[in-house]
């Protein structure tokens, strides 16, 4: 389990993130929210070890990331979102990573590649379109065989098909017992496979729900009056709203209204 506990981050006099809490459970995929500079990279970045809390701290296993131990930063995988390869074949390229992480999956790798159409055998890196570099980096990470993936903005640059692939392998090859920790903005093509959600509202604050809770707890749908919604927007015909959910009433989640909820103070 990874355990965020009063967490707080700023750059310079700017607070990102404020006394925070959470944890993340074995056998979850959380997709993480929040608009542009609200703090997702950061979260990442202090979950892997990368940067460190102003205040509170980060366990992995019970180990703190902050003090970048090979015990706790061989369990953890960071996909980042901007990245160069260099020029270096791939066959070198998974020589570092197999030599650094203990668990590292061969088969999963070749059934990655396999699945992604990358040639194992590609001498130059440099040559592979960003779609194909994000497809390798992701399969890459899958094989690594550790317990937490953290991702950012993975699917950027892969078009419809290869967004479907990287749902699917993800599924396929994460396992009851590895977490993933997905940051996105375009959460209508993950909420199928989410089992928590994690919303940065921009003020330093984090809405942290399983898609379980946050269905027991609210109702989204269409309504011709907005009248009793904790939130609402205008649209054709009425109004999309969230709404308390009574005894007997259950509704898919709308995750793009849910972020908009609570990054304007509604939900939390």
């Amino acid at each position: 389990m990874i355990s965020i506990e009063n967490l707080s981050f700023e750059y310079g006099e700017k607070a990102v993130l404020g006394n925070i809490s959470a944890g993340l459970h074995e056998g979850c995929i959380y997709g993480l929210l929040g608009a542009n500079g609200s703090g997702k990279t950061t979260l990442l970045k202090l979950i892997s070890g990368m940067l460190f809390p102003g205040q509170g701290r980060i366990t992995a296993d019970g180990i703190d990331t902050s003090a970048r131990e090979p015990e706790a930063l061989g369990k953890i995988f960071y996909m980042q979102s901007e990245f160069r390869f260099g020029k270096q074949s791939l066959e070198k390229f998974i020589a570092l990573h197999r030599a650094f992480y203990p668990g590292f999956s061969d088969e999963i790798l070749e059934d990655c590649l396999e699945e992604s159409g990358i040639n194992p055998k590609t001498g130059d890196l440099g040559v592979l379109s960003t779609g194909e570099k994000r497809k390798l980096l992701f399969s890459i990470a899958l094989a690594s065989g550790t317990k937490y993936l953290l991702m950012d903005e993975p699917m950027n640059g892969m078009d419809i098909p290869s967004r479907s692939l990287f749902r699917k392998l993800l599924l396929k090859h994460l396992g009851e017992d590895r977490t993933a920790v997905i940051s996105t903005h375009t959460p209508a093509e993950m909420e199928n496979i989410l089992s928590d959600i994690l919303i940065l509202d921009g003020k330093g604050g984090l809405f942290a729900k399983s898609t379980e809770e946050i269905s027991d707890s609210w109702c989204f749908g269409l309504s011709e009056s907005d009248e009793g919604a904790l939130y609402s927007e205008p649209c054709a015909g009425g109004y999309r709203t969230i709404k308390k959910r009574g005894e007997d009433e259950a509704t898919g989640i709308d995750l793009e209204m849910l972020f908009n909820a609570t990054i304007k103070g509604k939900l939390l």
